[in-house]
């Protein structure tokens, strides 16, 4: 019988003349070699993900100052309506007043 390409009467012999530390050192190294293709594809799709986020993040803090500057127009907007309003409204206060004299 094999075990990842060993035989297990290899693992044993291994085991009766070095030890289980060995054993355990060699599946160690053994389970590192076969998922090392793995672990690089993981860190690549990670570094991915974070520059996804980067790209979300910049696109966040610019859409917050469009939005902080369409906010500032429309102060400015209302501001500038309530002026004229107080204008139009006094020149027509004045109006009334000389259309009763």
């Amino acid at each position: 019988m094999k075990l990842g390409g060993i035989k297990v009467e290899e693992i044993i012999k291994i085991m009766q003349n070095q030890g289980v530390g060995a054993v355990i050192v060699i599946l160690f190294v053994w389970d590192w070699l076969t998922n090392k293709k793995d672990i690089k594809t993981t860190l690549e799709q990670n570094e991915k993900c974070l520059q996804e986020i980067s790209n979300s993040t910049k696109n966040t803090a610019k859409s917050l100052e469009l939005l902080q500057e369409s906010m500032k127009d429309q102060r400015d907007l209302l501001l500038n309506h309530d002026r004229k309003s107080d204008e139009i409204k006094g020149i027509l206060e004045r109006r009334k007043k000389n259309a009763r004299l």
